[in-house]
């Protein structure tokens, strides 16, 4: 043998030697997972309990049950009938409902039922989205990467090409509506083809009080008797195409519905999610999690506490505001409460050390082997650099987004300042809004933002976000925040501020909008100062962003390419609003010491609760029924009552809620809608542990639609036979 292959035989041992030990410190990786459909064969769910075939689940060469699924506004729903019923969550249609919702006719605290087609009512504003195919495009994006030599110009060469490739696929074919979703940052995109139906109306909605059982106090929490459900019908043109709203529309004819399981689960039972998971981030590196922890989690947290605690006592003798408001305090409240499992759930875990200290094994074993560190040698630390400029960033950029989003005046002025910008470029290279031939759509745009102003409200709301930020060590030294920090009645300048503003007048505003002898540096107007001076840290910032999003699209690819190495193993992309597979089986668990939480709630649980009032206002006629023991069929047998909810130790997210719950059979057995409160970690990390799911019981769904709606004919359209 020469001393050459000894070497290099020596060396192979020395990295294998290496690689062993890198993995006795490596943290045990549950078997979790939201699936794409490209990696379900792999999974052998036969073994796991799946009684039917993978390709019931998905055929790309045939009907499944993947044909069954929506997309449904930010949510999954399912077909469950041929005649385009869909079966999705109370929550994920709260908004819709609202809407529709008067104080006379409130749907949304007494529920709604349609006894017939003619009687549904459309769902303002909720679309639905079906899967039609996918094909991998990586190649064809990253080419337009490779090709530019500026580096702070790669994020934008990959987002003209996706732009060019979502035209190119809708030019081909109107029906669809193309997508172009990163897998694997820098590495993998996939192209997806969606068909959209934008006619969807209510059909059964149950009263709040069933619906929104619990309120906040129970959101996120086990065990729970939240009847989160609700059915709507999607609506095509007579030839089947997509068309919006039209009495000449018929109800959409799905490939694929749902068979349902009236007799529902039991505990230890294998089930599986299809459905539409949100944004999760398992695969980011340390500095990512740290960065949410310090600075996104605590301030959206804080905010949204104060916000909600602000409309609610606005709303607490004005019934018509109130109603109004509804829908944004639940979506405030969903996140303020997600957010603090999160922050605890970070802490408790100690997550930010155990991605620290495997990273820390991988530069182990990268500088094990000469070629690897070659290439892979300053991964680590290039990371670190990176989140250290983030850092100094902070949450500017979050500021300057929530002022827009809940202050209607500074949004009208950061409008105004944008336009007037805008008018320095020509005609073709301004934003299209601000185009010379959509001026009536602006203007239109601008007349629907005075309509839902609470003018009331905006100088609390500003006085908020405008002092908080100018604590914060990233903002307090730039200007305007460093002088409004060292005013001493800041409540008193902003309130003059807002009482002085031209822009409280809608007519004035739009004519010095318009006015081209009105620029931003001739107006004493101190709200469009301010605007003016955030405007430019807002540029700077984007500006920013866009070059670390190139960075980032550079280094997190080989991050995860020496990864892989390292496992020796492919792993799953995050989750990106594209349809996954996830399964598990129904189980309780532990989440404190001395406590066992068992899987399934029951009627019982939720009658014990309701003497508790407030968020537990229940229903009356389901004590009336429960007392008589009136359970018809849907009765558990081991309970001897009709169970409510149930959890089970899958891997979902937001944008699950609505997901079918399947058994073994691929048949409905509950409507997913939430995580226990100690699985709000799971977009960052997951264990069987802690992490649990949870599902309306769809023995409850069919007992509420007819004992409560009398909607039997809704049980008829189902198949389900009593």
């Amino acid at each position: 043998m020469t001393k050459k292959n000894l070497v290099r035989k020596l060396t192979y041992l020395f990295t294998a030697i290496v690689v062993i030990l890198s993995f006795a410190f490596i943290p045990p990786k549950p078997d979790e997972g939201m699936y794409p459909l490209s990696d379900i064969r792999k999974l052998n769910l036969t073994e796991k309990g799946l009684k039917i075939s993978v390709d019931e689940i998905y055929n790309p060469d045939g009907v499944s049950l993947v044909d069954a699924l929506v997309r449904l506004g930010g949510c999954t729903g399912s077909f469950v009938s041929a005649e385009g019923l869909i079966i999705t969550n109370h929550h994920c249609v709260f908004g819709s409902v609202q809407k529709v919702s008067t104080v006379e006719n409130n749907y949304l605290e007494n529920g709604f039922v349609a006894y017939t087609h003619e009687q549904e009512i459309p769902a303002e504003g909720l679309t639905a989205r079906i899967t039609v195919s996918y094909e991998d495009v990586s190649q064809e994006v990253l080419s337009a990467a490779e090709s530019v030599d500026d580096i702070s110009k790669r994020s934008k060469a990959i987002a003209d090409k996706i732009s060019e490739i979502v035209k190119r696929e809708e030019a081909k074919d109107s029906t669809i509506k193309a997508e172009v979703s990163e897998m694997f940052v820098g590495e993998q995109y996939v192209l997806f083809r969606y068909k959209i139906i934008n006619d969807i109306r209510l059909v059964y909605v149950p009263p709040r009080t069933i619906g929104e059982f619990g309120g906040e106090s129970d959101n996120w929490v086990w065990p729970r008797h939240t009847g989160d459900f609700s059915f709507v019908r999607a609506y095509v043109a007579p030839d089947g195409s997509p068309a919006k709203y039209s009495e000449d529309n018929v109800p959409f004819k799905p490939k694929k519905f749902l068979k349902v399981n009236a007799k529902g689960i039991d505990e230890e039972d294998f089930v599986f999610i299809l459905g539409y998971p949100g944004r999760t981030f398992k695969n980011m590196p340390a500095r990512f999690v740290e960065y949410h922890y310090k600075y996104q989690l605590p301030y959206v947290q804080n905010l949204f506490s104060w916000l909600i605690n602000l409309y609610t006592k606005r709303g607490e003798n004005d019934p018509e505001f109130a109603l109004n408001i509804s829908s944004t305090i639940k979506g405030l409240a969903n996140t303020e409460k997600n957010y603090r499992g999160k922050i605890q759930g970070i802490r408790n875990l100690d997550l930010i050390n155990k991605k620290l200290e495997e990273e820390k094994k991988l530069l182990e074993f990268i500088n094990s082997d000469p070629e690897l560190k070659q290439k892979y040698g300053n991964i680590i630390d290039e990371i670190k650099n990176f989140y250290d400029d983030v850092f100094k960033s902070g949450r500017r950029l979050l500021v300057l987004n929530f002022l827009r989003n809940y202050v209607t005046y500074y949004r009208l002025a950061d409008l105004f300042v944008d336009y007037k910008n805008e008018l320095f470029k020509g005609e073709s290279e301004r934003k299209s809004i601000y185009k010379d031939l959509n001026k009536d759509k602006l203007i239109a745009e601008i007349e629907t933002i005075y309509k839902n102003r609470r003018q009331e409200l905006e100088a609390r709301i500003f006085m908020k976000i405008y002092g908080d930020a100018s604590e914060f060590d990233e903002l307090k030294n730039i200007e305007p925040f460093a002088t409004f920090k060292e005013l001493a009645n800041k409540e008193e300048y902003v309130n003059k501020i807002f009482s002085e503003t031209f822009i409280s007048d809608k007519d004035k505003f739009i004519g010095r909008l318009f006015d081209l002898d009105y620029t931003v540096d001739k107006s004493n107007d101190e709200l469009i100062k301010i605007a003016a001076d955030l405007f430019q840290l807002k540029n700077e910032e984007q500006k920013k962003q866009q070059l670390r999003d190139s960075k980032l699209n550079i280094l997190l690819a080989r991050f995860n390419e020496v990864k892989r190495i390292w496992l020796n193993k492919s792993f799953i992309p995050d989750a990106n609003s594209t349809l996954r597979l996830t399964f598990g089986y129904v189980r309780g668990y532990s989440p404190a010491d001395a406590i066992y939480y068992s899987p399934i709630s029951s009627l019982k649980g939720m009658i014990e609760k309701s003497f508790d009032g407030d968020d537990y206002k229940i229903y009356e006629k389901i004590k009336e029924l429960h007392s008589k023991k009136d359970f018809g069929k849907f009765i558990h047998p081991k309970l001897n009552d009709v169970p409510v909810a149930f959890i089970y130790n899958t891997d979902t997210s937001g944008g699950n809620s609505g997901s079918p719950i399947m058994d073994a059979y691929g048949r409905l057995v509950g409507v997913n809608f939430d995580r226990c409160f100690e699985a709000t970690i799971n977009d960052y990390a997951w264990s069987e542990s802690y992490s649990r799911s949870i599902g309306v019981d769809i023995r409850f769904v069919l007992w509420v639609v007819k004992k409560i709606g009398e909607a039997d004919f809704l049980l008829k359209e189902m198949n389900v036979n009593l």
